[in-house]
Protein backbone atom coordinates (compact mmCIF):
# COMPACT_ATOMS: atom_id res chain seq x y z
CA UNK A 1 0.00 0.00 0.00
CA UNK A 2 2.79 2.38 0.92
CA UNK A 3 4.57 1.68 -2.37
CA UNK A 4 1.37 2.59 -4.26
CA UNK A 5 1.07 5.90 -2.40
CA UNK A 6 4.73 6.70 -3.06
CA UNK A 7 4.29 5.83 -6.74
CA UNK A 8 1.24 8.10 -7.03
CA UNK A 9 3.10 10.95 -5.33
CA UNK A 10 6.08 10.53 -7.66
CA UNK A 11 3.85 10.36 -10.74
CA UNK A 12 1.91 13.44 -9.59
CA UNK A 13 5.13 15.34 -8.97
CA UNK A 14 6.44 14.38 -12.42
CA UNK A 15 3.20 15.44 -14.11
CA UNK A 16 3.28 18.76 -12.25
CA UNK A 17 6.95 19.24 -13.12
CA UNK A 18 6.37 18.50 -16.82
CA UNK A 19 3.40 20.88 -16.85
CA UNK A 20 5.52 23.59 -15.29
CA UNK A 21 8.27 22.93 -17.84
CA UNK A 22 5.76 23.37 -20.65
CA UNK A 23 4.92 26.86 -19.37
CA UNK A 24 8.53 27.90 -19.92
CA UNK A 25 8.50 27.02 -23.61
CA UNK A 26 5.80 29.61 -24.35
CA UNK A 27 8.04 32.06 -26.23
CA UNK A 28 10.19 29.37 -27.81
CA UNK A 29 7.11 27.84 -29.44
CA UNK A 30 6.30 31.27 -30.91
CA UNK A 31 9.82 31.75 -32.24
CA UNK A 32 10.30 34.88 -30.11
CA UNK A 33 13.70 35.40 -28.43
CA UNK A 34 13.41 35.04 -24.68
CA UNK A 35 15.13 34.69 -21.35
CA UNK A 36 14.77 31.14 -19.99
CA UNK A 37 12.38 30.44 -17.13
CA UNK A 38 12.51 27.87 -14.38
CA UNK A 39 10.77 26.85 -11.15
CA UNK A 40 9.97 28.73 -8.94
CA UNK A 41 10.91 32.31 -9.97
CA UNK A 42 10.57 32.23 -13.75
CA UNK A 43 13.28 34.35 -15.39
CA UNK A 44 14.37 35.83 -12.07
CA UNK A 45 17.57 34.27 -10.76
CA UNK A 46 16.47 34.35 -7.12
CA UNK A 47 13.97 35.74 -4.69
CA UNK A 48 16.36 38.64 -3.97
CA UNK A 49 16.27 39.65 -7.64
CA UNK A 50 12.48 39.41 -7.55
CA UNK A 51 12.50 41.72 -4.53
CA UNK A 52 14.93 44.41 -5.70
CA UNK A 53 13.87 47.73 -7.27
CA UNK A 54 12.01 46.76 -10.42
CA UNK A 55 13.88 49.27 -12.57
CA UNK A 56 17.18 47.56 -11.76
CA UNK A 57 15.85 44.08 -12.57
CA UNK A 58 14.31 45.20 -15.85
CA UNK A 59 17.59 46.93 -16.69
CA UNK A 60 19.45 43.61 -16.28
CA UNK A 61 16.97 41.95 -18.64
CA UNK A 62 17.16 44.94 -21.03
CA UNK A 63 20.92 44.57 -21.52
CA UNK A 64 20.97 40.78 -21.52
CA UNK A 65 18.73 41.02 -24.59
CA UNK A 66 20.21 44.24 -25.98
CA UNK A 67 20.35 42.90 -29.55
CA UNK A 68 16.58 42.35 -29.70
CA UNK A 69 13.91 45.08 -30.13
CA UNK A 70 11.56 42.97 -28.02
CA UNK A 71 11.80 39.67 -26.17
CA UNK A 72 9.94 37.36 -23.82
CA UNK A 73 10.62 36.38 -20.24
CA UNK A 74 8.67 34.90 -17.31
CA UNK A 75 7.19 36.77 -14.36
CA UNK A 76 7.15 33.68 -12.12
CA UNK A 77 4.97 31.58 -14.49
CA UNK A 78 3.40 34.43 -16.47
CA UNK A 79 4.85 34.88 -19.98
CA UNK A 80 5.71 38.58 -20.34
CA UNK A 81 7.03 40.53 -23.32
CA UNK A 82 9.39 43.48 -22.95
CA UNK A 83 9.28 45.96 -25.83
CA UNK A 84 12.34 48.23 -25.88
CA UNK A 85 12.56 49.67 -29.38
CA UNK A 86 11.12 53.24 -29.51
CA UNK A 87 9.38 52.68 -32.84
CA UNK A 88 7.65 49.56 -31.53
CA UNK A 89 6.73 51.38 -28.32
CA UNK A 90 5.11 54.10 -30.43
CA UNK A 91 3.23 51.40 -32.30
CA UNK A 92 1.88 49.81 -29.11
CA UNK A 93 1.08 52.95 -27.12
CA UNK A 94 -0.30 55.14 -29.90
CA UNK A 95 -0.64 53.88 -33.45
CA UNK A 96 -2.10 50.46 -32.58
CA UNK A 97 -3.48 51.45 -29.20
CA UNK A 98 -6.74 49.57 -29.79
CA UNK A 99 -4.78 46.30 -29.56
CA UNK A 100 -3.14 47.27 -26.25
CA UNK A 101 -5.83 49.30 -24.53
CA UNK A 102 -5.86 47.67 -21.09
CA UNK A 103 -3.26 47.86 -18.35
CA UNK A 104 -4.14 44.73 -16.41
CA UNK A 105 -4.70 41.19 -17.61
CA UNK A 106 -7.18 40.54 -14.75
CA UNK A 107 -10.31 42.40 -13.69
CA UNK A 108 -9.98 43.48 -10.06
CA UNK A 109 -12.91 42.43 -7.84
CA UNK A 110 -16.02 44.63 -7.53
CA UNK A 111 -16.03 43.75 -3.85
CA UNK A 112 -13.02 46.07 -3.60
CA UNK A 113 -14.55 49.20 -5.18
CA UNK A 114 -11.70 51.63 -4.43
CA UNK A 115 -9.45 49.70 -6.83
CA UNK A 116 -12.04 48.11 -9.14
CA UNK A 117 -13.55 51.43 -10.26
CA UNK A 118 -10.29 53.38 -10.50
CA UNK A 119 -9.58 54.80 -13.94
CA UNK A 120 -6.13 53.17 -13.68
CA UNK A 121 -7.52 49.63 -13.48
CA UNK A 122 -10.74 49.80 -15.52
CA UNK A 123 -10.72 48.00 -18.85
CA UNK A 124 -12.26 48.21 -22.29
CA UNK A 125 -15.34 50.33 -22.94
CA UNK A 126 -15.76 51.16 -19.25
CA UNK A 127 -12.28 52.69 -19.18
CA UNK A 128 -12.86 54.67 -22.38
CA UNK A 129 -16.21 56.01 -21.16
CA UNK A 130 -14.83 57.15 -17.81
CA UNK A 131 -11.64 58.56 -19.33
CA UNK A 132 -13.69 60.64 -21.75
CA UNK A 133 -15.80 62.00 -18.91
CA UNK A 134 -12.84 62.78 -16.64
CA UNK A 135 -10.52 64.36 -19.22
CA UNK A 136 -12.12 67.85 -18.96
CA UNK A 137 -11.33 67.93 -15.22
CA UNK A 138 -7.61 68.33 -15.96
CA UNK A 139 -7.53 71.09 -18.56
CA UNK A 140 -5.21 74.06 -18.08
CA UNK A 141 -8.31 76.19 -17.38
CA UNK A 142 -9.36 73.89 -14.52
CA UNK A 143 -5.80 73.96 -13.13
CA UNK A 144 -5.79 77.75 -13.22
CA UNK A 145 -9.10 77.83 -11.33
CA UNK A 146 -7.64 75.51 -8.65
CA UNK A 147 -4.40 77.47 -8.35
CA UNK A 148 -5.43 79.53 -5.27
CA UNK A 149 -5.70 76.23 -3.38
CA UNK A 150 -2.07 75.46 -4.29
CA UNK A 151 -0.94 78.89 -3.08
CA UNK A 152 -2.76 78.46 0.23
CA UNK A 153 -0.94 75.19 0.90
CA UNK A 154 2.39 76.69 -0.22
CA UNK A 155 2.02 79.43 2.39
CA UNK A 156 1.71 76.79 5.12
CA UNK A 157 4.78 75.01 3.71
CA UNK A 158 6.72 78.28 3.77
CA UNK A 159 5.83 78.78 7.44
CA UNK A 160 7.11 75.27 8.25
CA UNK A 161 10.35 75.86 6.32
CA UNK A 162 11.09 79.06 8.25
CA UNK A 163 10.55 77.19 11.50
CA UNK A 164 13.18 74.64 10.35
CA UNK A 165 15.68 77.20 8.98
CA UNK A 166 19.27 76.29 9.80
CA UNK A 167 18.32 72.69 10.60
CA UNK A 168 18.65 69.39 8.82
CA UNK A 169 15.32 68.13 7.52
CA UNK A 170 13.84 65.00 5.97
CA UNK A 171 12.66 66.47 2.70
CA UNK A 172 10.63 63.34 1.90
CA UNK A 173 8.52 63.92 5.00
CA UNK A 174 8.23 67.70 4.59
CA UNK A 175 7.23 67.49 0.93
CA UNK A 176 4.82 64.60 1.57
CA UNK A 177 3.03 66.78 4.12
CA UNK A 178 2.76 69.58 1.55
CA UNK A 179 1.44 67.27 -1.18
CA UNK A 180 -1.05 65.78 1.27
CA UNK A 181 -2.47 69.24 1.93
CA UNK A 182 -2.62 70.14 -1.77
CA UNK A 183 -4.31 66.93 -2.85
CA UNK A 184 -6.74 66.82 0.04
CA UNK A 185 -7.70 70.41 -0.66
CA UNK A 186 -8.18 69.73 -4.36
CA UNK A 187 -9.52 66.16 -4.24
CA UNK A 188 -11.57 65.99 -1.04
CA UNK A 189 -12.27 69.66 -0.51
CA UNK A 190 -11.05 70.11 3.05
CA UNK A 191 -7.94 71.28 4.85
CA UNK A 192 -5.86 68.55 6.47
CA UNK A 193 -3.16 70.93 7.71
CA UNK A 194 -0.60 68.12 7.55
CA UNK A 195 2.12 70.73 7.98
CA UNK A 196 1.00 71.01 11.61
CA UNK A 197 -0.66 67.61 11.97
CA UNK A 198 1.50 65.17 9.95
CA UNK A 199 -0.44 62.12 11.20
CA UNK A 200 -3.79 63.11 9.73
CA UNK A 201 -6.17 60.11 9.25
CA UNK A 202 -6.02 60.45 5.47
CA UNK A 203 -2.24 60.06 5.47
CA UNK A 204 -2.67 57.09 7.78
CA UNK A 205 -5.15 55.60 5.31
CA UNK A 206 -2.54 55.89 2.55
CA UNK A 207 0.12 54.35 4.82
CA UNK A 208 -2.19 51.46 5.75
CA UNK A 209 -3.00 50.91 2.08
CA UNK A 210 0.72 50.68 1.27
CA UNK A 211 1.45 48.38 4.23
CA UNK A 212 -1.44 46.10 3.27
CA UNK A 213 -0.08 45.96 -0.25
CA UNK A 214 3.37 45.01 1.01
CA UNK A 215 1.89 41.92 2.62
CA UNK A 216 0.17 41.00 -0.65
CA UNK A 217 2.94 41.87 -3.09
CA UNK A 218 4.77 38.57 -3.50
CA UNK A 219 1.60 36.56 -2.94
CA UNK A 220 -0.14 38.43 -5.72
CA UNK A 221 2.72 37.95 -8.16
CA UNK A 222 2.68 34.22 -7.49
CA UNK A 223 -1.12 34.04 -7.61
CA UNK A 224 -1.25 35.69 -11.02
CA UNK A 225 1.22 33.15 -12.32
CA UNK A 226 -0.02 30.04 -10.59
CA UNK A 227 -3.70 30.46 -9.76
CA UNK A 228 -5.10 33.44 -11.71
CA UNK A 229 -8.69 32.42 -10.99
CA UNK A 230 -8.28 33.32 -7.30
CA UNK A 231 -7.26 36.95 -8.02
CA UNK A 232 -10.89 38.17 -7.95
CA UNK A 233 -11.24 36.64 -4.48
CA UNK A 234 -8.51 38.85 -2.99
CA UNK A 235 -8.84 42.31 -1.47
CA UNK A 236 -6.25 44.98 -2.22
CA UNK A 237 -7.67 47.60 0.13
CA UNK A 238 -7.95 47.14 3.92
CA UNK A 239 -11.59 47.27 5.01
CA UNK A 240 -10.77 50.09 7.43
CA UNK A 241 -9.36 52.22 4.59
CA UNK A 242 -12.37 51.54 2.36
CA UNK A 243 -14.80 52.44 5.16
CA UNK A 244 -12.93 55.66 5.95
CA UNK A 245 -12.70 56.86 2.32
CA UNK A 246 -16.30 55.96 1.49
CA UNK A 247 -17.62 57.81 4.54
CA UNK A 248 -15.35 60.79 3.93
CA UNK A 249 -16.48 61.19 0.33
CA UNK A 250 -20.14 60.44 1.11
CA UNK A 251 -20.29 62.99 3.95
CA UNK A 252 -18.51 65.67 1.91
CA UNK A 253 -20.74 65.18 -1.14
CA UNK A 254 -23.88 65.20 1.00
CA UNK A 255 -22.82 68.41 2.76
CA UNK A 256 -22.01 70.21 -0.48
CA UNK A 257 -25.21 69.18 -2.21
CA UNK A 258 -27.40 70.13 0.78
CA UNK A 259 -25.69 73.50 1.27
CA UNK A 260 -25.00 74.30 -2.39
CA UNK A 261 -21.25 74.57 -1.70
CA UNK A 262 -18.83 74.94 -4.63
CA UNK A 263 -15.05 75.15 -4.32
CA UNK A 264 -13.46 74.85 -7.79
CA UNK A 265 -11.81 71.56 -6.86
CA UNK A 266 -11.73 68.01 -8.22
CA UNK A 267 -14.62 66.88 -6.06
CA UNK A 268 -16.85 69.66 -7.45
CA UNK A 269 -16.21 68.35 -10.94
CA UNK A 270 -16.94 64.76 -9.91
CA UNK A 271 -20.21 65.84 -8.29
CA UNK A 272 -21.16 67.59 -11.51
CA UNK A 273 -20.40 64.41 -13.42
CA UNK A 274 -22.49 62.40 -10.95
CA UNK A 275 -25.48 64.71 -11.24
CA UNK A 276 -25.32 65.77 -14.89
CA UNK A 277 -23.24 63.06 -16.56
CA UNK A 278 -21.03 65.67 -18.23
CA UNK A 279 -18.80 68.68 -17.64
CA UNK A 280 -20.15 70.37 -20.75
CA UNK A 281 -23.00 72.83 -20.74
CA UNK A 282 -26.53 71.74 -21.59
CA UNK A 283 -27.58 68.15 -22.12
CA UNK A 284 -24.67 67.02 -24.24
CA UNK A 285 -23.14 63.81 -22.90
CA UNK A 286 -19.42 63.06 -22.89
CA UNK A 287 -18.57 59.59 -24.20
CA UNK A 288 -20.57 56.44 -23.60
CA UNK A 289 -22.99 55.94 -20.77
CA UNK A 290 -21.18 55.30 -17.49
CA UNK A 291 -22.89 55.89 -14.18
CA UNK A 292 -20.89 58.02 -11.75
CA UNK A 293 -22.19 56.63 -8.48
CA UNK A 294 -20.67 57.09 -5.02
CA UNK A 295 -18.33 54.10 -5.39
CA UNK A 296 -16.96 55.38 -8.71
CA UNK A 297 -16.61 58.88 -7.28
CA UNK A 298 -14.79 57.62 -4.17
CA UNK A 299 -12.47 55.43 -6.26
CA UNK A 300 -11.36 58.40 -8.41
CA UNK A 301 -10.87 60.59 -5.33
CA UNK A 302 -8.75 57.93 -3.66
CA UNK A 303 -6.73 57.32 -6.84
CA UNK A 304 -6.22 61.08 -7.20
CA UNK A 305 -4.98 61.28 -3.61
CA UNK A 306 -2.82 58.16 -3.55
CA UNK A 307 -1.24 58.65 -6.99
CA UNK A 308 -0.55 62.33 -6.42
CA UNK A 309 0.70 61.81 -2.88
CA UNK A 310 3.24 59.19 -3.93
CA UNK A 311 4.37 60.54 -7.29
CA UNK A 312 4.56 64.31 -6.82
CA UNK A 313 6.23 64.11 -3.43
CA UNK A 314 8.90 61.73 -4.78
CA UNK A 315 9.66 63.93 -7.81
CA UNK A 316 10.04 67.00 -5.59
CA UNK A 317 12.23 65.09 -3.12
CA UNK A 318 14.54 63.76 -5.85
CA UNK A 319 14.68 67.26 -7.35
CA UNK A 320 15.76 68.84 -4.06
CA UNK A 321 18.34 66.10 -3.55
CA UNK A 322 19.93 66.78 -6.95
CA UNK A 323 19.77 70.55 -6.44
CA UNK A 324 21.61 70.12 -3.14
CA UNK A 325 24.37 68.22 -4.96
CA UNK A 326 24.51 70.75 -7.82
CA UNK A 327 24.65 74.22 -6.33
CA UNK A 328 25.24 75.88 -9.72
CA UNK A 329 21.93 74.49 -11.02
CA UNK A 330 20.19 75.50 -7.78
CA UNK A 331 21.54 79.07 -8.03
CA UNK A 332 20.41 79.36 -11.65
CA UNK A 333 16.96 78.07 -10.77
CA UNK A 334 16.61 80.45 -7.83
CA UNK A 335 17.60 83.38 -10.03
CA UNK A 336 14.83 82.51 -12.51
CA UNK A 337 12.24 82.04 -9.75
CA UNK A 338 13.02 85.37 -8.11
CA UNK A 339 13.11 87.21 -11.43
CA UNK A 340 9.74 85.89 -12.63
CA UNK A 341 8.05 86.46 -9.25
CA UNK A 342 9.38 90.04 -9.22
CA UNK A 343 7.85 90.56 -12.66
CA UNK A 344 4.42 89.28 -11.58
CA UNK A 345 4.50 90.55 -7.98
CA UNK A 346 3.59 87.11 -6.56
CA UNK A 347 3.41 83.44 -7.41
CA UNK A 348 0.67 83.19 -10.05
CA UNK A 349 -0.36 80.47 -12.45
CA UNK A 350 1.08 82.51 -15.32
CA UNK A 351 4.34 83.03 -13.44
CA UNK A 352 4.80 79.28 -12.99
CA UNK A 353 4.24 78.64 -16.70
CA UNK A 354 6.95 81.21 -17.55
CA UNK A 355 9.64 79.46 -15.48
CA UNK A 356 11.32 77.56 -18.31
CA UNK A 357 14.43 76.51 -16.41
CA UNK A 358 12.23 75.13 -13.63
CA UNK A 359 10.49 72.99 -16.23
CA UNK A 360 13.89 71.76 -17.45
CA UNK A 361 14.97 70.84 -13.90
CA UNK A 362 11.75 68.92 -13.22
CA UNK A 363 11.96 67.15 -16.59
CA UNK A 364 15.51 66.00 -15.84
CA UNK A 365 14.50 64.76 -12.38
CA UNK A 366 11.70 62.71 -13.97
CA UNK A 367 14.20 61.32 -16.47
CA UNK A 368 16.75 60.26 -13.87
CA UNK A 369 14.11 59.09 -11.38
CA UNK A 370 11.04 58.09 -13.43
CA UNK A 371 8.14 57.69 -11.02
CA UNK A 372 6.98 54.56 -12.82
CA UNK A 373 9.98 52.41 -13.85
CA UNK A 374 7.92 50.46 -16.36
CA UNK A 375 4.62 50.76 -18.22
CA UNK A 376 2.27 47.78 -18.34
CA UNK A 377 -0.12 46.95 -21.16
CA UNK A 378 -2.28 43.93 -21.93
CA UNK A 379 -2.98 42.77 -25.47
CA UNK A 380 -6.74 42.71 -26.11
CA UNK A 381 -6.63 41.72 -29.82
CA UNK A 382 -4.02 39.60 -31.64
CA UNK A 383 -1.29 41.71 -33.24
CA UNK A 384 1.58 41.01 -35.62
CA UNK A 385 4.86 42.85 -35.11
CA UNK A 386 6.56 44.36 -38.20
CA UNK A 387 9.06 41.46 -38.19
CA UNK A 388 6.24 38.88 -38.07
CA UNK A 389 6.30 38.14 -34.34
CA UNK A 390 2.88 37.26 -32.94
CA UNK A 391 1.37 38.98 -29.90
CA UNK A 392 -1.73 37.13 -28.71
CA UNK A 393 -4.75 38.28 -26.73
CA UNK A 394 -3.94 38.23 -23.02
CA UNK A 395 -0.18 38.72 -23.47
CA UNK A 396 1.34 41.00 -20.86
CA UNK A 397 3.62 43.76 -22.21
CA UNK A 398 6.22 45.70 -20.20
CA UNK A 399 7.86 48.90 -21.48
CA UNK A 400 11.11 49.57 -19.55
CA UNK A 401 10.91 53.30 -18.81
CA UNK A 402 13.83 53.24 -16.36
CA UNK A 403 16.11 51.54 -18.91
CA UNK A 404 15.13 53.89 -21.73
CA UNK A 405 15.79 56.94 -19.52
CA UNK A 406 19.21 55.54 -18.57
CA UNK A 407 20.29 54.29 -21.99
CA UNK A 408 23.34 56.25 -23.17
CA UNK A 409 22.14 55.84 -26.78
CA UNK A 410 19.31 58.20 -25.98
CA UNK A 411 20.68 60.21 -23.04
CA UNK A 412 24.49 60.51 -23.05
CA UNK A 413 26.13 60.20 -19.64
CA UNK A 414 22.74 59.20 -18.18
CA UNK A 415 23.76 59.26 -14.51
CA UNK A 416 24.66 62.96 -14.75
CA UNK A 417 21.92 65.38 -13.67
CA UNK A 418 21.74 67.83 -16.58
CA UNK A 419 18.63 69.98 -17.10
CA UNK A 420 20.10 71.30 -20.35
CA UNK A 421 18.99 68.07 -22.01
CA UNK A 422 15.55 69.69 -22.03
CA UNK A 423 16.55 73.18 -23.18
CA UNK A 424 14.76 74.57 -26.26
CA UNK A 425 17.97 73.94 -28.22
CA UNK A 426 18.37 70.33 -27.14
CA UNK A 427 14.93 68.88 -26.50
CA UNK A 428 14.39 68.32 -30.21
CA UNK A 429 17.27 65.83 -30.13
CA UNK A 430 15.41 63.53 -27.74
CA UNK A 431 14.16 60.53 -29.67
CA UNK A 432 10.35 60.20 -29.39
CA UNK A 433 9.15 57.45 -27.05
CA UNK A 434 12.43 57.24 -25.13
CA UNK A 435 11.25 59.79 -22.52
CA UNK A 436 8.07 58.51 -20.90
CA UNK A 437 7.58 60.01 -17.41
CA UNK A 438 3.79 60.05 -17.86
CA UNK A 439 3.48 57.30 -20.45
CA UNK A 440 2.22 58.12 -23.94
CA UNK A 441 -0.84 57.66 -26.10
CA UNK A 442 -4.52 57.65 -25.08
CA UNK A 443 -3.74 55.93 -21.77
CA UNK A 444 -1.01 58.29 -20.59
CA UNK A 445 -1.37 59.79 -17.11
CA UNK A 446 -4.52 61.93 -17.02
CA UNK A 447 -3.27 64.01 -14.08
CA UNK A 448 0.09 65.06 -15.50
CA UNK A 449 -0.80 68.78 -15.53
CA UNK A 450 -1.86 68.65 -11.89
CA UNK A 451 1.25 66.71 -10.85
CA UNK A 452 3.61 69.08 -12.63
CA UNK A 453 1.91 72.15 -11.20
CA UNK A 454 2.01 70.78 -7.67
CA UNK A 455 5.68 69.81 -8.06
CA UNK A 456 6.67 73.22 -9.38
CA UNK A 457 4.81 75.17 -6.69
CA UNK A 458 6.51 73.07 -4.00
CA UNK A 459 9.97 73.63 -5.49
CA UNK A 460 9.35 77.36 -5.91
CA UNK A 461 8.36 77.61 -2.24
CA UNK A 462 11.60 75.96 -1.10
CA UNK A 463 14.17 77.39 -3.53
CA UNK A 464 12.81 80.95 -3.55
CA UNK A 465 14.00 81.71 -0.01
CA UNK A 466 16.22 78.79 0.97
CA UNK A 467 19.37 76.97 -0.02
CA UNK A 468 19.33 73.19 0.33
CA UNK A 469 22.68 71.59 1.10
CA UNK A 470 23.95 68.05 1.64
CA UNK A 471 25.12 67.21 5.13
CA UNK A 472 26.87 64.33 6.92
CA UNK A 473 23.55 62.43 7.11
CA UNK A 474 22.80 62.72 3.38
CA UNK A 475 22.96 59.35 1.61
CA UNK A 476 25.17 59.67 -1.47
CA UNK A 477 24.27 57.98 -3.72
CA UNK A 478 20.65 57.17 -3.00
CA UNK A 479 19.70 53.51 -2.90
CA UNK A 480 16.47 52.75 -4.73
CA UNK A 481 14.25 50.00 -3.37
CA UNK A 482 11.17 48.01 -4.36
CA UNK A 483 7.86 49.14 -2.94
CA UNK A 484 4.32 47.81 -3.22
CA UNK A 485 3.26 50.20 -5.95
CA UNK A 486 6.38 49.51 -8.03
CA UNK A 487 7.10 53.23 -7.95
CA UNK A 488 10.60 54.66 -7.79
CA UNK A 489 11.47 55.17 -4.12
CA UNK A 490 14.68 55.44 -2.13
CA UNK A 491 15.68 53.64 1.02
CA UNK A 492 15.20 55.72 4.15
CA UNK A 493 14.86 59.50 4.40
CA UNK A 494 16.48 62.18 2.23
CA UNK A 495 18.29 64.37 4.74
CA UNK A 496 19.35 67.88 3.65
CA UNK A 497 20.29 71.09 5.41
CA UNK A 498 18.03 74.14 4.98
CA UNK A 499 19.60 77.61 5.07
CA UNK A 500 17.80 80.90 4.38
CA UNK A 501 19.25 83.15 1.66
CA UNK A 502 16.95 86.12 2.34
CA UNK A 503 15.82 87.78 5.60
CA UNK A 504 12.46 86.56 6.79
CA UNK A 505 9.77 89.06 5.82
Amino acid sequence: MLSIIISLVVIGALVLYMRWRSFFSHWEKRGIPSLPGSIPFGSYSSRSQLNQYHGYTMNEFYYKMQDHPYFGYYEVKTPTMMVKDPELIKLLLTKEFSHFRDRLTHVLPKTDPLVHYQLFSLQGDKWRALRTKLTPTFTSGRMKAMFPLFVECAQALNTLLWSQEGSIIDVKDVIARFTTDVICSCAFGFQTNSIVEPNHPLRKAATDFIAFGDSLYLKFRFLVGLLPFVVPLNRFTPQSVEDYIMKLVSDTVEYREKNNVTRNDFLDLLIQLKNKGSLKEGKEEVGEDFEINLEVLAAQSFLFFFAGYETSSSVQSFCLYELALHQDIQDKLREEIQEVIKKHGEVTYQAVTEMKYLDMVVSEAMRKYPTVPLLIRSCVMPFTMPDGGKVEKGDQIFIPVWSLHHDSKYFPDPERFDPNRFSPENEGNIKPYTYLPFGEGPRMCIGNRFGLLQTKVGLITVIRNFQVLPCEKTSIPLKLVRNTSNLTACEGPIILKLVSIVPRS
